[in-house]
């Protein structure tokens, strides 16, 4: 079946899927396979820390792929990214999503060079700030995902349908999706595609010690270890510290302390100590990025084929 949403539209991809930014490893290993397999990959400009490295490796994906992948500038604070997406803008990396803070500034200014802007947040009153900012789609990350959060954040069961209500730009979800079910719930939500971080952890293509890959097998979501830190939303003046960092080592420290990470520039080291999310009880295996795509598209189609939708299964309807 075609799965034609406005989001695949606009962002020129086959599925609704598109990789989280995984700070740390979201580098062209792992982007590209996903783009080729019909999803949107994304490269995380912090994790290539200089312009010229993340020139480097837009070049490098472009002579991998020509399929469409976006790159991540999150928290959109940082003044590093000013040059950084200098280079994206040279290199013409076609898609930026920005999130973490408010991503105006480094969004119009992709917009004005002809760039899709996406931008992710926690709340409706700040998806409802990006629409009005300009950005071209909004994700909304509920309180089951991982990275930075809100204090006032609900669920994604909950964000997304009320978000669909009052957004008018295309909403994608994400948060504890990890499989074709949660894939399916999300789109039933009303949300456009879903975006998916921690199940893309555990695949053959994710530049992670396979140490780490057996971690996120192992899990159990229900263990405190894992659960805690994902459902505790982050305290009010820890939110207050990183808008009020001034440069690249204040606003990393403030990251460190809000996401209650390990103090690490090695951001694979805190791979089961708060940077995964409940998906995370998803994973039963490590795949390949085609295998894990093609089983959620697969299944959901199945689901939506032969009555696993609760007993009922989508037919034509009578012209009687």
């Amino acid at each position: 079946m075609e799965w034609k949403t406005r989001v695949t539209e606009l962002l020129g991809i086959r599925y609704p899927i598109i990789q989280g930014a995984l700070m740390g490893f979201g580098t062209a290993d792992l982007a590209v396979p996903i783009s080729e397999a019909g999803a949107l990959g994304m490269i995380t400009a912090r994790t290539l820390r200089t312009p010229e490295k993340l020139r480097e490796e837009i070049k490098r994906a472009k002579s991998m792929t020509d399929k469409p992948f976006a790159v991540n500038f999150s928290p959109a604070a940082d003044p590093i990214f000013h040059p950084m997406l200098e280079v994206v803008l040279e290199e013409k990396a076609p898609i930026i999503e920005t999130g973490g803070t408010r991503g105006s500034e480094l969004g119009l200014r992709a917009k004005e060079a002809g760039l899709i802007w996406m931008h992710k947040v926690t709340t409706v009153r700040h998806a409802l700030a990006a629409e009005r900012d300009g950005a071209d789609a909004v994700c909304i990350m509920g309180l089951e995902g991982v990275g930075l959060k809100n204090p006032a954040m609900l669920t994604t069961i909950v964000s997304i349908p009320l978000a669909v209500r009052k957004v008018k730009i295309p909403v994608i979800a994400a948060g504890g999706i990890g499989d074709a079910r949660t894939f399916l719930a999300a789109l039933a939500l009303g949300a456009e595609a879903v975006l998916l971080g921690t199940v893309f952890c555990a695949v053959k293509e994710c530049p992670i010690s396979d140490r780490f890959k057996q971690a996120l097998i192992n899990a159990d979501p229900y263990d405190p270890g894992w659960r805690d830190p994902i459902l505790v939303a982050p305290k009010a003046e820890d939110m207050e510290a990183l808008k009020e960092a001034k440069d690249s080592k204040e606003i990393m420290q403030a990251v460190v302390k809000a996401e209650k990470l390990p103090a690490t520039t090695d951001m694979t080291r805190s791979i089961g100590t708060g940077t995964a999310s409940l998906a995370v009880g998803f994973i039963d295996k490590v795949v390949t990025v085609k295998e894990l795509i093609d089983s959620i598209i697969g299944g959901a189609e199945e689901i939506l084929t032969s009555g696993g939708l609760g007993g009922w299964v989508l037919a034509p309807k009578s012209s009687a």
